[in-house]
């Protein structure tokens, strides 16, 4: 069967619509109705979450109500769709995002106009690695180089303490963590020291302008850099 038909995200609001528990089939279309389609955010436990086209923020807990499903049925049919590499799945330290792969090839105008035999523009392989690298944020790219460093030293890190360490970076700035961060590597150090961030009289006029600024923009979640020791 070809063709296209366009189905408005209202349809959510028809009584019809969550009337009984979903099928595979309705719970896939349900994510791609829910799947963000502009970038956005979003906060939980008053840490900032920013979100891309085509990822969803529902955690097992809120899809296993909305699907009346358990959890447990939700969680092997996620593991399914990552099989397929139908989505994507990227744990942060404060909730995990779920990507559609490609997205694009679901919401944009002109694939109405392609022929049914017409291939999509990216393989699943290529938009895969692209959605890993929208889900992450700074802190999680700047706390790569770390794990990375510390799997070259025959050190790897466990991902319970990874955890840790990025709950450990909200307390402070990105400048912050890279500074710390890459003080360890060039020093050759296993482990991170948060006491060797510089004292106020040695950061730069660029570190004390960003200072000024997240002051002056109140982000709860933001260290000064003068509060580091």
């Amino acid at each position: 069967m070809s063709g296209w038909i366009k189905l408005h995200r209202k349809i959510t609001d028809n009584p019809l619509y969550f009337s009984e528990p979903f099928t595979r089939s309705m719970a896939w279309v349900d994510m791609l109705l829910i799947a963000n389609h502009t970038d956005n955010f979003f906060f939980k436990r008053g840490i900032r979450v920013d979100i891309k086209t085509g990822q969803i923020g529902y955690d097992l807990d809120t899809l296993s109500k909305r699907w009346k499903w358990s959890r447990g049925k939700v969680e092997r049919f996620l593991q399914m769709l990552e099989k397929d590499e139908q989505i994507v799945r990227q744990k942060t330290n404060v909730t995990t995002l779920i990507s559609i792969v490609n997205y694009k090839e679901y919401q944009t105008d002109d694939k109405a106009n392609r022929k049914a035999n017409d291939k999509p523009n990216s393989k699943p392989n290529e938009h895969k690695q692209e959605c890993i690298r929208n889900i992450k944020n700074e802190k999680e790219l700047i706390l790569d180089r770390w794990i990375e460093y510390r799997k070259q030293i025959k050190k790897p890190i466990k991902e319970a303490t990874q955890e840790t360490i990025l709950a450990k970076m909200e307390n402070f700035t990105e400048e912050q963590c890279k500074f710390v961060i890459d003080n360890s590597i060039e020093n050759g150090w296993q482990g991170l020291f948060w006491d060797k961030l510089p004292k106020k009289e040695e950061l730069s006029e660029e570190q004390l302008t960003y200072n000024y600024v997240q002051k002056m923009l109140n982000f709860k979640d933001t260290k000064d850099y003068s509060n580091a020791d």
